[in-house]
């Protein structure tokens, strides 16, 4: 399997023990824990600049953001907007945008999830839902806490992370509306996807660094059908707090966050086939415990893939790194 960096986003690094620069602007990430791309569409949460940038392309070579989200101006980074709690964010990290164009996000210190109703295109633009919330204006822990995992098809799936669940809706609900369904039994779930019928769950608890697989439906922990991670540590059998995960056809893609590393299975088996980051399946430093480049990896939060694309949230080193793949 081939992996090629295609570009990098976040601003560039001087090839250092130095991590690229956060200050705030329409180049620059800090901390992004959230990355999603449809079309041409593609999204970050940068998370610790509390904001969500958008581009109307994949910025290949260095582009800068067209719309920003959580702040009033590119060069802003205070939590809520310094105030502003309905169109301010507070660490926001899973972030995905529907095929009828709604675009969700799990604005986690908030203790909420928010919904535009198709893509902003102006900065600073006002959710039009709350979900976990009785109003915009609150952001204490009603319902949610910590949410750090987002997923809609028709029900809309959140990752309530601090609460230790899952919940399900059928549809948008209304603000403060119960779940239809309560998954338990997790560590700390803190992203899930679906492909096809089969769903997962990155759980990076402490003592539980698994993915779990489910056939069919969604289900409490201890009814998964089987899991990745037989045991912590590193090798090619090991995940260590994996808190992304992204399934794409035959691939999933498991953000090995502690490990600093991506690892790459391709069909059912629990065996990876490619991992990105590291030299092999036994190195697994921060940055390889050398310099900053563009083939090392610190504390990747997030993963997403599609087509031939592979999105990595590369958090510790305030970038994201877009990659293509080929068998």
């Amino acid at each position: 399997m081939k992996i090629e960096v295609l570009g990098i986003v976040g601003a560039p690094s001087n090839f250092s023990l130095q991590v690229p620069d956060a200050k705030a602007s329409p180049y620059t990430l800090y901390g992004p824990r959230g990355v999603f791309l449809k079309g041409d569409v593609f999204i970050v949460a940068d998370t610790g600049n509390h904001r969500v940038l958008v581009w109307k392309a994949i910025p290949l070579h260095g582009e800068p953001a067209l719309v920003v989200l959580g702040q009033r101006d590119f060069y802003s980074d205070s939590p809520n907007a310094g105030g502003d709690t309905e169109r301010g964010l507070f660490m926001p990290t899973g972030v995905f945008l529907s095929d009828d164009g709604k675009l969700f996000l799990a604005d986690a210190w908030n203790h909420r999830v928010l919904m535009w109703e198709k893509l902003p295109e102006e900065n600073f633009s006002k959710p039009d839902h709350v979900i976990g919330q009785p109003s915009l204006k609150s952001v204490d822990r009603n319902m949610l806490f910590w949410c750090f995992g987002v997923y809609y098809d028709g029900y809309l799936y959140v990752c309530d992370t601090g609460n230790r669940r899952i919940l399900r809706w059928k549809g948008v609900p209304d603000s403060m509306q119960k779940p239809d369904d309560v998954y338990e039994g997790f560590s700390w779930p803190h992203t899930l996807c679906k492909n096809e019928d089969r769903f997962f769950v990155a759980d990076a608890g402490t003592g539980v660094s698994k993915v779990y697989v489910f056939e069919n439906s969604l289900s409490d922990a201890y009814n998964c059908n089987s899991y990745i991670g037989q045991r912590e540590g590193c090798d090619e059998m090991s995940l260590n707090l994996p808190y992304g995960v992204s399934a794409n056809g035959d691939f999933l893609f498991i953000g090995d966050t502690s490990n600093n590393r991506v690892l790459v299975f391709r069909g059912d088996s629990v065996k990876p086939v490619a991992v990105v980051g590291q030299r092999n399946f036994f190195e697994c430093g921060e940055n390889r415990w050398e310099k900053v480049d563009e083939q090392s990896l610190c504390w990747p939060y997030a993963v997403f893939s599609t087509e031939n694309i592979l999105l990595v949230a590369d958090t510790g080193n305030n970038r994201v790194i877009i990659y293509r793949f080929s068998v």
